[in-house]
């Protein structure tokens, strides 16, 4: 696949992961939302390239699935030493999870961008904990293609870093990187933590939530609620998209392979509603295994089955 453009660069952290259950422990594993998005995207028969940093302490068996799955890896620098993303995600009993960081690689700037991926139709920015500063995103937009971003990134459930009090209720920060991309995602647990208690309390203050974020420009944004499906707002109004019933192993990677599905489909056939339906089908899979970002646990596009009425 190499020397075509990608139809969708995911940009962000790659991460050698552990993850911590109650009953057991995973890891390493390749995991973070680029391996999660790219792998997504290129099983579903997507042409899906990635920007990322690692270091030569990344195994090279945990980068097998992208290559397997025929992921571009153009955009991978590999620096020498110890420059990967080690993260160790934490659940509790109730499902909350914790991420800690006891290595961080050095930050994607837009000289990291090879030439081919500039003029990818969308370029989705999801990273681990500020893996693009915001002065890489400014001159992101001035690329041809949609520029889509997930928010768990920059305060959300990912970072480490998260807003205040004072700025929780004064978001400005916030909607000035929302206002800088074309499509947004967010999951219930972001939101709470971008903006406090209040904004997720109920139906109507996500609601407002979506409505505010897209009166700064987006074309699209989205919050995504679990088993309650996500709350999808564009210029035809905020309604709600089911998700689909099936069995849950492990929720790892969920949101991002849910909005890789969604950008996918929505590059294709440019129907945000279809879009999102068809997310909720392709994420199954992915929920209903565990083990990281290997490639049994993703669809291909003939396992992706849209249930009735949803």
């Amino acid at each position: 696949m190499t020397g075509q453009t990608p139809e969708i660069v995911f940009a962000g952290h790659l991460v050698q992961e552990m993850i911590h259950f109650p009953d057991r422990e995973l890891g390493p594993v390749l995991g973070s939302p680029v391996a999660y998005g790219s792998l997504t995207a290129s099983r579903l028969g997507g042409r899906a390239g990635l920007v990322s940093i690692v270091g030569t302490d990344m195994p090279p068996e945990l980068l097998q699935p992208l290559r397997a799955a025929g992921v571009d890896l153009t955009g991978l620098q590999v620096l020498d030493g110890e420059h990967s993303t080690r993260s160790q995600l934490v659940y509790d009993e109730s499902g909350h999870k914790q991420i800690r960081y006891p290595q961080q690689a050095p930050p994607v700037l837009p000289e990291h961008f090879p030439p081919g991926f500039r003029d990818a139709p969308v370029v989705a920015v999801v990273t681990m904990d500020h893996d693009l500063p915001l002065t890489t995103i400014r001159r992101l937009r001035h690329l041809p293609g949609a520029l889509a971003v997930d928010l768990g990134g920059y305060g959300g459930a990912h970072s480490r870093a998260r807003p205040d009090a004072v700025a929780q209720q004064d978001p400005r920060e916030l909607l000035e990187l929302v206002g800088c991309f074309d499509i947004v995602r967010a999951s219930v647990e972001d939101c709470a933590l971008l903006l406090g208690a209040a904004a997720v309390a109920d139906d109507a203050a996500l609601r407002a939530t979506l409505a505010a974020w897209l009166a700064q420009g987006p074309a699209v944004a989205m919050i995504t609620l679990g088993e309650r499906g996500c709350l999808l707002g564009t210029a035809d109004g905020i309604r709600q998209i089911p998700a689909q019933a099936g069995p849950v192993v492990d929720t790892t990677g969920a949101g991002d392979a849910f909005f890789s599905a969604f950008l996918l489909h929505w590059l294709r056939h440019d129907d945000a509603g279809a879009a999102a339906r068809f997310a909720a089908a392709a994420v199954m899979p992915v929920i209903g295994r565990s083990g990281g970002a290997h490639l049994e646990r993703f669809p291909q596009l003939a396992d992706v089955v849209l249930q009735p009425d949803s």
